[in-house]
């Protein structure tokens, strides 16, 4: 949900969608993940790094099949995640509270294939509130913000009533530890235990922990 130097950003973002409207969904979503920088940095080495140490891939196969599914993108920033799951799933929400944010997405799905376009959406919520209708989506991706939400459990309620009642929830985000890589700051972190708490007050069942396969960060899998 963090971002800087917007109007930078924004150009390097033109210059690379020109030339992808005539792509198929695959190259096109490609060429428009490449496009998107780090929230914390700009430089194409450092991106690369992300993408060794955070494993965007994985965590989306660990979400399971997506194909008939809707999924929201909580915190979707740049659109990193939201753009990787286009062509994964029936249809992706990016949301996001920072209106510069949602305008930069918007001008990146401009590279986006019209079947993908159609697949995709943008949505300015709230920092207490995702926008979510009542089981308006399948699943819920929140990447490296959870940190952020003032009151966790009154925000996972509302995830939850967003939910289908195939509903899962998917939280990725740093472990509470020195680590070798850009993170936020201690207090910004969350301990694992706390997350499964908060999820088991806020209705949700089956909580799975995965704190290995990531090397800086955990996952946690809960479902309605």
């Amino acid at each position: 949900m963090k971002f800087t130097s917007h109007v930078a950003i924004f150009f390097f973002v033109c210059l690379c969608i020109v030339g992808c409207q005539n792509s198929d969904v695959t190259d096109a979503t490609t060429s428009v993940v490449q496009a998107i920088p780090n929230e914390e940095v700009s430089d194409n080495e450092e991106v690369d790094l992300r993408e060794a140490w955070q494993k965007p891939n994985h965590i989306l196969d660990e979400m399971g099949d997506l194909s008939a599914r809707t999924v929201a993108d909580i915190g979707a920033g740049t659109g990193y995640f939201s753009f990787r799951m286009i062509d994964r799933a029936e249809k992706v929400i990016a949301i996001e509270i920072d209106r510069d944010l949602i305008d930069l997405m918007k001008n990146l799905a401009f590279a986006l294939p019209v079947e993908s376009k159609g697949k995709f959406e943008t949505r300015l919520a709230e920092s207490d509130d995702p926008k979510l209708s009542n089981g308006e989506v399948d699943d819920i991706l929140i990447v490296n913000v959870v940190g952020y939400f003032e009151d966790r459990i009154a925000y996972f309620k509302k995830c939850y009533d967003g939910l289908s009642q195939s509903g899962k929830i998917h939280i990725v985000d740093y472990k509470v530890r020195r680590l070798p890589i850009e993170a936020p700051e201690y207090e910004d972190r969350v301990y694992i235990h706390l997350i499964e708490e908060e999820l088991e007050a806020a209705g949700f069942k089956n909580v799975v922990v995965d704190d290995t396969s990531l090397a800086f960060q955990y996952m946690v899998q809960a479902e309605k």
